[in-house]
């Protein structure tokens, strides 16, 4: 084994006992997003006449997706910290060991994240079978459905890790400057009531029924984040940042 494997072994295990306890949040934040979203269904639609009446409700993992990528994009956010990189200096540090381990870390906690919030389903559906006099209509699951329940899988992960990638850039500029948060902000609002922002939702998210042009271009998105926030946390440690 080289030195540079040990130390890239060493930085993984300090990182991840560092950040176990936020594996616990990810989980309560989950079972809140249940408790507060899942549990009423996401939306509902019914039909009816004088001789009877039909009311479907849908459920879906929407609110605990929403509440478990706040918490990827936290997660991404402190491990670009000062107080975070002190922890490991009783190990080899380099920038280019940091940001191997930093990747790996974030692919970690995504496949972590992905896997609880795709079983989140199987858990709500169990719970509303055991406590309410429901019927259910069976939706697109491991076992009747297995390619579509593994491309739904990859695309959560695809996208829960582009939040980790725009949070690990953003909590890298942060150290930069702090006022950077106001630009970031400036920015959001003006992407939110862009054309640019319709068309890419409604091309990339919504209208096209393809999963590749999805899958590359949030590929790309991953790539060049991790890669410039990677190049100012190069150009920082040369400074002594």
């Amino acid at each position: 084994m080289s030195l540079t494997t040990k130390a890239i072994k060493n930085q993984l295990k300090l990182k991840l006992n560092v950040h176990a306890d936020m594996l616990v949040y990810l989980i309560v934040l989950q079972i809140i997003g249940m408790v507060l979203f899942s549990f009423s269904g996401s939306g509902q639609m019914g039909k009816g006449s004088e001789n009877f009446s039909l009311k479907f409700t849908i459920y879906s993992p929407d609110g605990i997706f929403m509440l478990s990528v706040l918490w990827i994009f936290y997660v991404a956010v402190t491990l670009t910290r000062k107080g975070t990189r002190r922890e490991i200096l009783p190990y080899m540090r380099t920038p280019k060991i940091d940001s191997i381990t930093d990747i790996i870390i974030l692919i970690y906690m995504n496949a972590f994240l992905t896997f609880t919030i795709m079983l989140s389903n199987y858990l709500l559906y169990a719970i509303l079978i055991v406590f309410t006099k429901k019927e259910f209509v069976e939706g697109i699951t491991i076992f009747n459905e297995p390619k579509v329940f593994f491309i739904n899988t990859v695309a959560v992960f695809i996208v829960s890790m582009v939040i980790a990638s725009i949070g690990y850039l953003i909590g890298t500029l942060i150290q930069i400057s702090r006022l950077l948060i106001l630009v970031f902000i400036a920015f959001f609002i003006g992407y939110n009531s862009s054309k640019l922002s319709l068309f890419i939702v409604n091309y990339f998210y919504q209208q096209n029924p393809n999963f590749l042009p999805f899958a590359i271009f949030n590929i790309v998105i991953i790539t060049f984040c991790l890669f410039v926030a990677n190049v100012i946390r190069s150009r920082m440690e040369v400074k002594g940042a």
